[in-house]
């Protein structure tokens, strides 16, 4: 019951910040020659944390269930 409510806090943190940096991307284009915005990277960063961080506990547990 924990795991479901869990899975299902991550998809929609996941969900907010991936639409948070479709937006920000979309409000400011990066211009040749010159970096993303700064919210954009903090976005972008955070969103690969919290899809490969699960992403590599749970092929963990799973390889420790399949032993």
């Amino acid at each position: 019951m924990v795991f479901k409510w869990v899975l299902i806090a991550f998809a929609l943190a996941a969900t907010a910040l991936f639409v948070l940096g479709k937006a920000l991307a979309f409000l400011n284009p990066p211009r040749p020659g010159r970096p993303k915005a700064a919210m954009l990277r903090r976005v972008e960063w955070t969103l690969r944390w919290m899809v490969l961080l699960p992403l590599v506990i749970a092929v963990c547990l799973l390889v420790f269930a399949l032993r």
